[in-house]
């Protein structure tokens, strides 16, 4: 096997003697065999742990694995707990996503810091199947289903060539201890499910879908390489950069065969993914807005505008008769009903569809806003609301309106207009509801 690494590492050009490596180490059965396989070639190594916490006192263990082995070879290590669990509760995504950043970030710092080469992982085959089944059940694009990259930036994959099956029995060869992580038996992680039950299926159904999934993968690999010089020679002649915004020719991009994966293509680093709306708005109404976390796209009659957001700009959303859903700045689900009725529940707000002047308006509060509050019949002004019904400094920086023309109809998830209500007379309502993010 260190045979099989040297030449791997050789053909694919991943580092050299004279690079200083960072080993991401885990303690488990993959990472524990890479380290002893470069300790073998003789490569210049470095150790990376993070303990995540989620384990107890078997996480204080593998680190403890870990600190034991460096000191054993004397080479440099570096180990931090984590809060993972808070970091993923306030990133607001899961523990195996907030684990991911967590790690590969402090490795970037400490390459950088120590001025390392590479961050090593010891990703293997069986690894990159699993990421191929992943990407497709949570739905990719071509670089998706081409899996995990032996080299990308400063992060190497040097035991892409081996299956996990391999380094088993590399490890019991050479009687290498490790430590087994338990929660890899468990079968509430999608990985661990591909793992435990996909793949063996697969296997049964046909023994060799490894090899004939990697082929595809290569075939593969061409295609990307014609579809992204495609993308790259009609991006350099629809999308052009201005001083401090971009725009994308309507004209010229509706002379391409096919409009969508292009246009996935070249809104892609600006954060948009939902194509297919903004294909849509391009066919009606111009002047309709889409909002990324950090980009706004305007709809003009000949061009598509997309400009960096601003910590001070003052966002706004129009919203047209056809939109049955808005995700941007806040989540709104939106339609029509023949038979309206008033729900007692704030995150929904019923008007009167005669009274409404299309396109509506979705915008921050400001000073000197006014609206009529249900029940009554002379106008509030908002920052009197807010004091009256005990609204906070920092609710109020979070509060957005929903307006027709000029008029607020909705201080929304609070209050909407006596003036757009729904009546004895009204024969066609609108309905708006927040919803949970």
């Amino acid at each position: 096997m260190k045979e099989d690494l040297a030449n791997y590492i050789k053909q694919n050009k991943l580092f050299g003697k004279q690079d200083k490596l960072l080993l991401a180490i885990s303690a488990g059965a993959d990472s524990v065999a890479l380290s002893h396989l470069l300790k073998e070639l003789r490569y210049n190594i470095s150790l990376a742990h993070c303990n995540f916490g989620l384990r107890n006192e078997q996480s204080d263990a593998d680190e403890f694995f870990v600190r034991e082995l460096a000191k054993k070879w004397d080479v440099n290590c570096f180990a931090k707990k984590f809060k993972t669990k808070a970091f993923a509760k306030q990133k607001k995504i899961s523990i195996q996503m907030a684990a991911r950043e967590l790690r590969y970030s402090w490795f970037e710092q400490i390459r950088v810091d120590k001025t390392l080469d590479f961050v090593v992982t010891a990703h293997h085959k069986d690894d990159d199947l699993e990421t191929f089944f992943i990407n497709l059940i949570r739905g990719t694009s071509i670089k998706g289903l081409l899996g995990i990259s032996s080299k990308m930036a400063n992060v190497v994959r040097p035991l892409l060539f081996a299956k996990k099956q391999e380094i088993y029995d590399y490890l019991r060869q050479n009687k290498i201890r490790f430590r087994e992580d338990t929660s890899n038996k468990e079968g509430k992680y999608l990985r661990n499910k591909i793992r435990l039950k996909l793949i063996p299926l697969l296997h049964k159904m046909n023994p060799s879908i490894s090899e004939t999934i990697m082929n595809e993968k290569g075939y593969l690999s061409g295609v990307s390489e014609i579809y992204f010089s495609a993308i790259e020679t009609a991006r350099s002649r629809v999308v052009k950069q201005e001083k401090d915004f971009f725009t994308i020719s309507i004209e010229q991009l509706k002379k391409l065969d096919v409009i969508e994966p292009y246009l996935y293509e070249f809104l892609k680093p600006f954060g948009f993914a939902n194509v297919s709306d903004i294909l849509q708005a391009i066919q009606g109404q111009s002047g309709k807005q889409f909002y990324s976390a950090n980009y706004r796209l305007t709809i003009d009659r000949k061009q598509i505008i997309i400009q960096k957001n601003t910590e001070n700009e003052k966002v706004s959303i129009s919203i047209i008769e056809t939109d049955t859903q808005i995700e941007f700045p806040l989540k709104l689900k939106l339609e029509f009903s023949n038979n309206p009725s008033i729900k007692k529940d704030k995150n929904f707000a019923v008007f009167d569809y005669q009274k409404l002047q299309f396109p509506l308006l979705l915008r921050r509060w400001k000073k000197g806003d006014v609206f009529t509050p249900i029940g009554m019949k002379g106008k509030k002004k908002l920052s009197d609301f807010f004091i009256d019904n005990k609204i906070s400094i920092p609710e109020k920086e979070n509060i957005w309106v929903l307006c027709s023309s000029t008029e607020i109809i909705w201080i929304v998830g609070y209050r909407i207009s006596d003036k757009f209500k729904v009546v004895e007379t009204t024969k066609k309502a609108y309905i708006a509801q927040l919803l949970k993010s």
